[in-house]
């Protein structure tokens, strides 16, 4: 579990730092819909770093985990309406579906805030895994409804824009964020909405680290894609980020598997994950003063064997 936490905690800051180069880094002609990306990595972040919340969450959190668990169904139908802000504003049914979604989801939101027992009984905090005994009835039904209409409405605004375009360049941008989109919705809505109807709060992290490969699909498409104009300062940045962030997670991943199989299945204490992370961390923000020493060093090595070569002949 704790290597799970950790990865929520990496990729929801990679997400967010995502969401705030686009906008930060967007022509002004662009600024509208990179704002509908960043509110989307603003709720992604939110609804990643309420699950992580959830499954750490012991007895000694009942007061404070109902508004946890409140963010967690709130945040996930703000994700989706900025999704579709971005991929459909620039069209005018475009505008208005994203504004009736947007009035559903805030009819849904404040019942959740204000009567949540319309949505569930309690929340279950126990050693063998925390829960969320749902109340099966129509706020509920309104809540998977909700998610059952705006995805395939996103997913066709994607496939329109596929079909009407003829340039190859943004077919292929469409393409991708169209299939990272879909695969992701999918597996959220098995892992966030599906399993826990049968009591199985287990895999809900499942879902945040799909959401977190379609954000950085959706940066992809805009880098590779151009589908929308960025600085290349941010660029660079957010390259160097994803480097930076990507490496961390493969060697936490890696790190974990070998003290399992060294300690036989024993976890590593989180004291031991977090201080392994900070210091991969910073041994990857170091790399480039020490890639610059090293290049120092070896132009002196090198003018060095100059200076002894051409000593012989007096020159």
């Amino acid at each position: 579990m704790q290597l799970i936490i950790i990865l929520l905690a990496t990729v929801s800051v990679l997400t967010f730092l995502s969401g705030a180069i686009v906008f930060f880094g967007a022509s002004k002609g662009n600024k509208l819909r990179s704002a509908w990306f960043f509110l989307a990595a603003i709720f992604a972040t939110i609804w990643m770093a309420s699950i992580s919340l959830f499954l750490v969450a012991d007895p000694s959190w009942a007061s404070a985990i109902d508004w946890h668990v409140k963010w967690t169904f709130v945040s996930a139908i703000l994700i989706d309406i900025a999704f579709l802000g971005y991929v459909a504003w620039r069209e005018k049914y475009g505008q208005i579906s994203t504004f009736i979604f947007l009035l559903a989801g805030f009819i849904i939101s404040i019942l959740i805030f204000c009567a949540p027992e319309l949505l569930y009984h309690n929340v279950v905090l126990s050693r063998t895994g925390n829960s969320v005994n749902m109340n099966i009835g129509p706020l509920y039904y309104s809540y998977i409804g909700f998610f059952c209409a705006i995805v395939p409405v996103i997913v066709f605004t994607l496939l329109k824009q596929f079909i009407k375009t003829r340039s190859v360049r943004k077919k292929g941008g469409d393409l991708v964020i169209m299939v990272s989109f879909g695969l992701s919705s999918t597996l959220v809505l098995i892992a966030d909405l599906i399993l826990p109807l049968f009591g199985n709060w287990g895999m809900i992290w499942l879902g945040p680290l799909a959401l977190s490969a379609t954000i950085i699909a959706f940066y992809y498409t805009i880098l590779r894609y151009r589908s929308l104009n960025l600085s290349s300062i941010w660029l660079k940045i957010f390259s160097y980020i994803v480097v930076v962030s990507s490496i961390a997670i493969v060697y936490m991943i890696i790190f974990f598997v070998i003290f399992a199989a060294l300690f036989r299945g024993s976890a590593p204490s989180t004291e031991v994950i977090i201080l392994n992370f900070i210091m991969i961390v910073i041994f990857l923000l170091l790399m480039p003063a020490m890639n610059e020493l090293l290049v120092f060093i070896r132009s002196l090595i090198s003018n060095h064997g100059v200076v002894k070569k051409k000593g012989p002949h007096g020159r």
